[in-house]
C-alpha cells in the first residue's frame, strides 16, 4: 500500500511551526499524559517525534530513572531533534530514525506515545495493534490528537469558519483524518486495547489574544496551502496568504469573538495483561 505523504511538509519554516504549535500544546499534552498515566521511571517510546517536543516533555515525566526513545522517519526533522538534544544535554532521551508503522525494539516499554500522528495513518488502528508488541503487559498507549469540530469562533465569524473548511478540506484530500480525537476510543478497543479511555481539553483565545489566534491558524493554512488549492477548497486568490493572517485577527477584533484551538484529544489503553 502506497502510504500519502506527510501533508504539512519538513522545512524549516514547518519545524518551526510545529515547535510554536508545541508550545500552545504543551499544558494540555502534560495533563493528558500524566492523566493517562504516564509517571517517572517509565521506559517510554515516542512515535512521530519530529523535532522531539514531545520526547523532552516525556523525559522531563519520566526524569532520571526513566527513558524515552523518539522516533521519526523524515530525518530532516530528526537532525532538528538531535541538535536540540545536545543543547539541552538530557541523558534520559535517544532518538532513532524509523517508521512509527513498523518500528520494533528488542526491549518492552512501560508506556508508547504519539501526537498529530494518528490523524495522518490511514491505517491507524493496525499501527495502534502493532505497536502492542511494543509494550510489556499491562502497558500503556497514549496517543494525543486533534478533534477539529471543537475549532470555531463565537460570536461566528466569517472568516474562521472558511479557514476551517479550507483545513478540513486540505486534510481530506490528503487522506488525513481532522476529527481523528473523536474516534479514538473506537479506534483502541478496535486494535485490541483494555481499559480504554479518553478526555479532550479545549484552549479558548479572548478577542485580546486574536493575534494568537491568526497565527496559528494561517500557519496551518501556509503550510497546507497547496493541497488546499488541489482539493478545490480554494483558490490561492482566495486564500491570499501574504494578508490573511491580518484580516483574520481585523475580523476577530470587530466580532470581540472568542475563538478556540481544535479539541486536544488523549486516548488510551492497555495491552492485556
Amino acid at each position: 500500500m502506497n502510504y500519502p505523504a506527510y501533508v504539512l511538509g519538513s522545512d524549516e519554516a514547518e519545524i518551526a511551526r510545529l515547535q510554536a504549535q508545541a508550545a500552545l500544546l504543551a499544558e494540555p499534552t502534560g495533563a493528558l499524559l500524566t492523566r493517562a498515566g504516564l509517571r517517572e521511571g517509565m521506559r517510554v517510546l515516542d512515535l512521530g517525534t519530529g523535532p522531539g517536543d514531545v520526547a523532552f516533555q516525556l523525559g522531563r515525566i519520566v526524569g532520571p530513572e526513566g527513558s524515552v526513545v523518539g522516533v521519526e522517519k523524515d530525518p530532516v526533522q530528526i537532525g532538528a531533534a538531535e541538535i536540540r538534544l545536545a543543547e539541552s544535554r538530557a541523558e534520559n532521551i535517544v532518538f532513532r530514525q524509523g517508521d512509527a508503522r513498523a518500528f520494533t525494539d528488542g526491549q518492552p516499554f512501560d508506556a508508547v506515545v504519539c501526537r498529530l500522528l494518528l490523524m495522518h495513518l490511514p491505517d491507524a488502528v493496525e499501527v495502534l495493534a502493532h505497536h502492542m508488541g511494543n509494550l510489556r503487559p499491562g502497558g500503556l498507549f497514549v496517543a494525543v490528537d486533534y478533534d477539529q469540530g471543537g475549532s470555531r469562533a463565537l460570536p461566528e465569524v466569517a472568516l474562521y469558519s472558511r479557514l476551517q473548511e479550507w483545513i478540513r478540506a486540505g486534510f481530506q484530500f490528503a487522506h488525513a483524518d481532522p476529527y481523528v480525537g473523536q474516534r479514538l476510543p473506537v479506534m483502541f478497543a478496535q486494535a485490541g486495547y483494555t481499559e480504554v479511555s479518553a478526555l479532550g481539553l479545549q484552549m479558548y483565545w479572548s478577542p485580546d489574544d486574536r493575534h494568537v489566534a491568526a497565527t496559528y491558524l494561517v500557519g496551518v493554512v501556509r503550510a497546507m496551502k497547496d493541497v488546499i488549492v488541489a482539493s478545490g477548497a480554494a483558490t490561492e486568490a482566495e486564500i491570499g496568504i501574504d494578508t490573511l493572517e491580518q484580516r483574520l485577527a481585523d475580523d476577530l477584533q470587530a466580532a470581540n469573538a472568542v475563538s478556540s484551538m481544535p479539541t486536544v484529544v488523549g486516548g488510551w489503553g492497555r495491552r492485556p495483561r
